[in-house]
């Protein structure tokens, strides 16, 4: 069946800007607006993408289900009070202007303008199987629909009750009324209700006898679609009786539910700036990707979350939509790392790598298979075949052939992952080009060696790789990744990119980049800030400070375990710790003492984490220091003292986001410096296999 749909702009829209369209924008002609366009390059997305309200979010569930079906072909347009009525494929910029808001006078000039009525009339009148109007009262308006007008087929027409009254008569169409009724009954807010119901339709109508059963109006069409499985599953309670499921995230327990916040998922913006850092020329540094996002409106005095529910990624931002720019040159999400989350892989495939991360489709996002989640294993759980078209799928900029980690614990199973990894990379190369993909590949290479890393790497270099990686030395002291580079360095020509993953020390990276790597990654900052008791705060002159651990009494499982026995009453406990925040913000705000918070913080810690390591030095050096006073990045200035503060994933985590900002600029500084790097390398860095290759 041929199916046409036309429904309405949305205010949410994917991408936002404060350069964004608006409605002088519009008024001074469309050279006019192709010239913004032009500047707003990167923010351009297709009317089927731009739109986030739930009316289309809704819809498209529905058309994407259809179209998958291969039964239908769907023409959708969207009426938009700034382009007019377009296709779903025509590219738009983020605008702010709306028919909803505006007088009868203005609405008809501004749709006059536009040429609304003409083109809506001319797409209605083309022959069509079956058609679903979806339009408010004053997108209805806009089109200025009269009798005389002659549909190109049976159409579905929802509307307000109102301007169903309003509608002339109209040959060939049902109008079906909805209101707040139908919204209650639908489980729907009122706004999405039309997404939601044409979605249910597009569900329901497998036969052109449906169609016509619809337009009956004897028909009870609502009824119908009440018995058909809505875009929105409902969610199934838990009996009265069975208490809610505890969710664990950072060692704190919350039973809360995630409430969506739309003004978080908006795709960041990256001034001209960024993208000119002279650093690149040397070596770029890429954050791995793991749900590290906070609550942008995270209200600390009271510990609560946005809306009062749980941190999730609908309502959370990333670290990148923080700062004016990204403190990294790029991110790697690991696909074992992405798909550990059913909501989280969803999520991923129907959006694309960088609309879910929240970048622009320029900026540079690597993707491997995480080698460490199946270091157990006897073969990797990938693919060749299904890592490519995952790669491509996604919209990947760089892609990492399926490796297998060489450790120690398999030792007797060394030669046969060595074999493997090549293998693989082999056929990785080979498939890439015969399907002439548009990414980059880079070959995974293992070794457990300086000269079994070399010889994969010539191999490689043989094969036409011009990007390899270098995995499995997260555990490697700083010498003895120099000494594999330098093998390797040997065998590798000038002009192939070498990575290394999981590895990003400043004192070496100058080193490293002498040796031929031309980009690195590494959570080891950001983590940092809450996996180790000392020195988690980062400064720009290279210092280090212990954060002031204040863990949250309701959910720490160490509060709760100091409860359990009975070692003190939850009242007491609860005072002191509304005691020892209130201490470190009254030294913050220049009225509190070094001793006495000091004190307060070790008593509370005394109880909380009995035989843990004395802490008075740390927190006196950190008191003293003060060193988020003099912090420039945009979380310390906004959040101060309570970066510092050891206490839940919104504070912990901002302070690795501050962390990875200090680190991006030491990096940067030890790059561009003329002095020798420092490389002594006794330590490895700090070690988070979920991340590595």
């Amino acid at each position: 069946m041929r199916i046409l749909i036309i429904t309405s702009c949305t205010g949410e829209k994917v991408v936002g800007s404060d350069r964004q369209l608006t409605a002088e924008d519009f008024k001074m002609g469309k050279t006019h607006v192709t010239n913004r366009e032009k500047k707003l390059k990167d923010l351009l997305r297709s009317a089927r993408e731009m739109y986030s309200g739930e009316q289309h979010v809704r819809l498209m569930r529905g058309v994407e289900e259809s179209r998958k079906s291969g039964k239908n072909q769907i023409d959708l347009h969207v009426l938009s009070a700034g382009y007019g009525l377009i296709p779903e494929d025509r590219m738009v910029a983020p605008y702010e202007i709306t028919f909803a808001t505006m007088k009868t006078k203005e609405l008809r000039e501004w749709a006059d303008t536009l040429h609304v009525a003409e083109d809506f009339r001319k797409v209605v009148s083309a022959p069509y199987d079956f058609a679903m109007i979806l339009l408010g009262d004053n997108y209805l308006t806009a089109c200025a629909l009269d009798a005389k007008l002659k549909f190109g087929g049976p159409t579905f027409l929802l509307c307000g009750t109102g301007m169903a009254k309003k509608l002339p008569q109209l040959a060939n169409v049902r109008v079906v009324p909805i209101s707040n009724p139908e919204a209650k009954r639908f489980s729907c807010g009122l706004i999405g209700l039309k997404g939601e119901l044409a979605s249910r339709v597009l569900g329901g109508i497998a036969e052109l006898s449906l169609v016509m059963n619809i337009l009956d109006p004897k028909f009870d069409v609502l009824n119908w679609l009440d018995g058909i499985e809505g875009a929105k599953k409902s969610i199934k309670t838990a009996p009265k009786d069975q208490k809610p499921r505890e969710n664990v995230i950072d060692g704190v327990i919350s039973s809360r539910t995630a409430v969506p916040n739309p003004k978080v998922d908006f795709v960041i913006q990256i001034p001209q700036s960024w993208w000119d850092k002279p650093h690149r020329k040397q070596l770029r540094y890429f954050i791995p990707e793991w749900d590290d996002y906070v609550d942008p409106e995270y209200d600390f005095p009271t510990d609560t979350h946005w809306g009062g529910g749980a941190g999730d990624w609908s309502n959370e931002t990333y670290a990148h939509q923080m700062y004016p720019e990204p403190n990294y040159d790029g991110i790697l999400m690991s696909r074992a790392v992405a798909e550990k989350s059913k909501k989280k892989d969803a999520r991923i495939n129907q959006m694309g790598v960088h609309r879910y991360i929240r970048v622009p489709e320029a900026f540079p996002v690597m993707g491997d298979c995480g080698a460490f989640d199946y270091i157990t294993q006897e073969t990797p759980p990938y693919s060749t075949a299904d890592v490519l078209d995952y790669y491509t799928r996604l919209g990947f900029d760089y892609g990492v052939s399926v490796d297998h980690l060489i450790v120690p614990a398999f030792e007797n199973a060394r030669k046969f992952r060595y074999d493997l990894t090549i293998s693989n990379a082999a056929d990785f190369l080979k498939e890439h080009r015969k399907a002439g993909l548009k990414w980059e590949p880079i070959g995974a290479v293992q070794g457990w060696d300086p000269a079994s890393y070399a010889r994969a790497a010539a191999q490689y270099v043989k094969m036409g790789y011009k990007y390899i990686g270098l995995g499995g030395l997260v555990r490697s002291t700083t010498r003895e990744i120099l000494s594999i580079l330098r093998d390797v360095h040997q065998v590798v020509p000038k002009g192939i990119n070498v990575h290394l993953f999981g590895i990003a020390r400043p004192e070496a990276l100058k080193q490293f980049s002498s040796l031929g790597v031309t980009s690195v990654d590494s959570a080891s900052y950001l983590r940092r800030a809450w996996l180790v008791a000392r020195d988690n705060y980062f400064t720009l002159d290279g210092e280090s400070y212990s954060s002031l651990r204040i863990p949250e009494v309701g959910k720490s499982f160490r509060a709760k375990r100091v409860l359990t026995g009975g070692k003190t009453s939850e009242k007491a406990l609860l005072d002191l710790e509304s005691k020892c925040l209130g201490a470190v913000r009254e030294f913050n705000q220049g009225q509190g003492d070094i001793p006495r918070t000091v004190n307060l913080l070790l008593k509370y810690h005394g109880l909380i984490s009995e035989g843990g390591p004395d802490m008075r030095v740390e927190y006196e050096r950190t008191l003293e220091a003060m060193p988020w006073k003099n912090c420039p990045c945009d979380i310390c200035k906004q959040w101060g003292v309570e970066v510092l503060i050891f206490r839940g994933n919104n504070r912990n985590r901002r302070r690795g986001f501050h962390n990875t900002y200090s680190f991006y600029r030491l990096m940067q500084d030890a790059l561009m410096s003329n002095a020798p790097s420092a490389a002594g390398g006794k330590q490895p860095d700090l070690f988070d296999p979920v991340l590595s290759t």
